[in-house]
């Protein structure tokens, strides 16, 4: 690897951990969060002003608390996402960055299917479903000649990593035991633990940072597997595994077993199943719901019709009899996520309504609102009363993302929310969903009242609200919430000084972006001119 390769490889860690993948935003299509939340001015200048303040001695030991956003599954349990802390944040990710050539080998393994890398679009880690030819071509290489499958995954991985674990995959048990300070590893370790108040069990879960942490332990138990001479491969926390006896089988999941409990982590039992091959390469439910697609859609050609509102109807109503047999799947929204965009215009708006009837079901389908058009969804004359009937519904089950994004929607649409909506809103004391919030409102005193009252709290509980203090502090809407010591309130300093608004009203660059893009580019310029130079030089040396 060349040194330029190295340098902007980590330049573009550096970019995706803080600008791009700070917050929830993993997915490929629909993210965690709604859009108009984003951490695009948070550059890595920005991070390493942060990350070089002095710390208090409370924080030293007691670390910070993050921003919890309830995100909905398919099953509508809550799945609790963390927007860290932006001090305890930025030691995390300067640390992985200035560390890059201790922690990259995670974007190398082969039997890893999501792994930290550069995308288009500035992350460096993206959740998505794989394109379907590339997978079964995958299988059908790895599996040739075997005769069982397994399949098992991880008992609440995130939640369930231990901080000294992560030393003990970078440097091996015994070193680690000599819990030497000062290292890359122990600093690792360290750092994760401020972000969540210094605790050692648990890894907030929706930031890259934490998905690269998964994966330095995870390759090392991959290691042991491949030591094993077991073909297998692993989405995230999943594993899947071609055997040619169920001896064999059982074989895999003894070692897996082992290597985890190593790690202080354990085997999925419910989620384990030897299954005889061959075997579909798809869930039966996702065959089913493919089954009920007309098959032009499938043809790759632009020239065939476009479904009809008919045919769509007929397509979802079938995927919601597949959610009365399928308990573990998210099928509507696998369905959604299908046919969004491959309906005629005509069947907009019926289409619309059909998936605002669901979303009061279902919160995880309320994201695919946020696509349709804006002037047709405006065609319906109800939608901002069932969008507030949405809203309050969620705001007394504690739902961050059934409030934040139909408030993102409304926040599209320029509609000011009711005031039952915005009572609902602060009393679910949500602060994601505050946060959209506070810029619907012309008069925004409750919830500077409610932010003022934060202010006399802990210094936890102010982290907890860490996100809806600083944009009403950048808005001059209060004081800093951590004025009592210097360098406590040089963090929410920086960030105004610097510009930062996490919901820009635009998408003006700012100096601190356009100085990151002008650092981003510098590494290739360099390397060019240097080729040239060199070039020149040869040549002189000829003449």
């Amino acid at each position: 690897m060349s040194l330029t390769f190295f340098y902007e490889t980590k330049r573009n860690i550096y970019r995706g951990l803080t600008r791009f993948n700070y917050f929830p935003n993993q997915r490929s299509g629909v993210s965690e969060i709604p859009p108009c939340i984003t951490s695009r001015h948070f550059t890595p200048e920005i991070c390493e002003a942060i990350a070089g303040l002095a710390e208090t001695k409370p924080r030293r030991s007691k670390g910070y608390d993050v921003v919890e956003y309830k995100a909905t599954r398919y099953n509508n349990v809550p799945r609790i996402l963390s927007l860290i802390h932006p001090k305890a944040y930025a030691l995390l990710a300067k640390h992985l960055h200035d560390n890059w050539d201790e922690f990259g080998f995670v974007s190398e393994g082969d039997h890893s299917i999501v792994k930290p890398r550069p995308h288009e679009d500035g992350r460096i880690i993206v959740m998505n479903y794989e394109d379907p030819f590339a997978k079964n071509s995958r299988i059908n290489q790895i599996s040739f000649g075997k005769k069982v499958l397994v399949q098992t995954d991880i008992a609440n991985c995130f939640n369930s990593i231990y901080s000294h674990a992560v030393e003990w995959a970078l440097i091996g048990f015994e070193e680690a035991k000599k819990r030497n300070k000062g290292t890359f590893s122990s600093d690792l370790d360290l750092y994760l633990r401020k972000t969540k108040r210094n605790e050692t069990q648990g890894i907030a879960i929706g930031p890259a940072s934490s998905s690269i942490v998964a994966e330095l332990i995870l390759s090392k138990i991959d290691d042991a597997l491949i030591e094993k001479n077991f073909c297998f491969n692993r989405y995230v926390d999943d594993y899947t595994c071609y055997c040619e006896t169920t001896e064999e089988a059982d074989d895999f999941l003894l070692e897996l077993g082992q290597q985890l409990a190593a790690y202080k982590l354990t085997l999925n039992i419910e989620k384990t199943k030897i299954i005889e091959l061959p075997a579909s390469t798809q869930d039966s439910w996702i065959i089913d719901l493919l089954g009920a697609l007309p098959s032009r859609l499938s043809m790759g050609s632009t020239d065939e019709p476009k479904l009809t509102a008919a045919e769509v109807l007929t397509f979802i109503n079938r995927a919601i009899d597949l959610v009365k047999t399928t308990p573990d799947g998210s099928v509507l929204k696998y369905a959604l996520s299908i046919i969004i965009g491959q309906y005629d215009d005509r069947a907009n708006i019926q289409v619309f309504e059909l998936i605002m009837n669901l979303s009061w079901h279902y919160p995880i389908l309320i994201p695919y609102l946020a696509s349709f058009n804006p002037d047709d969804i405006e065609q319906v004359s109800d939608f901002e009363e069932k969008l507030s009937s949405i809203i309050i519904k969620n705001a007394k089950l504690k739902r961050s993302d059934g409030m934040a994004w139909p408030l993102h929607i409304f926040r599209e649409h320029k509609i000011t929310p009711s005031q039952d909506v915005v009572q609902a809103v602060i009393e679910s004391k949500d602060c994601v969903s505050m946060v959209i919030l506070n810029t619907l409102l012309e008069d925004q005193a409750i919830i500077v009242d409610f932010a003022k009252e934060l202010l006399s709290q802990s210094l936890y509980e102010k982290d907890s609200y860490w996100l809806l203090l600083y944009q009403l502090y950048r808005e001059k809407k209060i004081d800093n919430p951590y004025k009592e010591d210097q360098s406590e309130k040089k963090v929410f300093e920086i960030l105004r000084d610097n510009q930062v608004n996490f919901i820009p009203q635009d998408n003006k660059e700012t100096e601190a972006e356009a100085k990151c893009d002008e650092i981003s580019i510098a590494p290739m310029v360099e390397s060019f001119l240097g080729t040239e130079k060199e070039g020149d030089s040869q040549q002189s040396g000829v003449e």
